[in-house]
């Protein structure tokens, strides 16, 4: 029954002590100014910190009533002796106490390295297929309008760096041959979809529709390209998709 009893207890000590170290470590963030990605590491300072004077207050106590225990059956001992006596038997529990929480900081410091090596190998990974994916439904897409194959490299060429680095690929290089037949329309409603896939801005996207499709909108400016990037009327041979991956 002790042990259970125990085991509750020491079971409800952590669980407050994570909690007050977690409520601790917002205000802590905003008074020194530490970014959010470094909040992992404010809570486990918090948690250790208060680990450490929950430790140190228990010790204190259970030496403070030594001391009082003692001093009512020998009133001869003087306070100087009772301090000296209090400080000499905390220190041995404060180091030990210091040198566990050491070793749960370093095993935290490494199961929480390995979970982030992870996330960023699950994002690596996340970050291929969708990008694999956009790039076949863009050769599919202008397969299926009977472009080249030149013009359809080049084509994946500009949207593989616009959806890698949210730029425009800036060269004099692209030569895509107009065809009567794919609307305007048609080719922002292509760059609409590939940009709502990565949240990427309308002036970027304009200016990719701009700069990759140059022949169709020579005389196009950012502006007019912006303000009609998504048409979801009449039947267009690109229409909307913000499910094409």
């Amino acid at each position: 029954m002790e042990h259970k009893q125990h085991t509750f207890h020491s079971i409800v000590i952590e669980v407050v002590t994570v909690l007050l170290a977690a409520i601790i470590s917002f205000p802590v963030c905003d008074i020194a100014g530490v970014e959010l990605s470094m909040l992992p590491f404010v809570v486990v300072a918090c948690y250790v910190a208060l680990k450490f004077l929950y430790h140190l207050c228990i010790s204190l106590s259970a030496h403070i009533m030594d001391w009082s225990s003692i001093s009512s059956q020998n009133p001869m001992i003087t306070t100087q002796q009772n301090k000296g006596k209090c400080v000499s038997e905390s220190i041995p529990s404060i180091i030990e106490n210091n040198e566990i929480l050491t070793k749960r900081m370093e095993l935290f410091h490494y199961e929480f390295q390995h979970e982030q090596q992870q996330y960023r190998q699950q994002k690596e990974k996340e970050d291929d297929e969708k990008l694999d994916a956009i790039m076949k439904y863009t050769r599919n897409t202008f397969k299926r309008l009977d472009f080249d194959e030149a013009d359809i490299f080049q084509i994946c060429e500009c949207v593989g760096y616009f959806v890698t680095n949210r730029r425009v690929l800036s060269t004099t290089e692209i030569h895509i041959k107009k065809r009567s037949s794919v609307t305007q329309i048609s080719l922002k409603n292509f760059a609409w979809n590939i940009a709502f896939q990565y949240n990427i801005s309308g002036d970027i996207t304009a200016k990719f529709v701009l700069q990759t499709f140059n022949e169709w909108f020579s005389n196009s400016t950012i502006d007019t390209i912006r303000k009609n990037l998504r048409t979801t009327a009449g039947q267009h041979k690109i229409e909307i998709d913000e499910n094409i991956i």
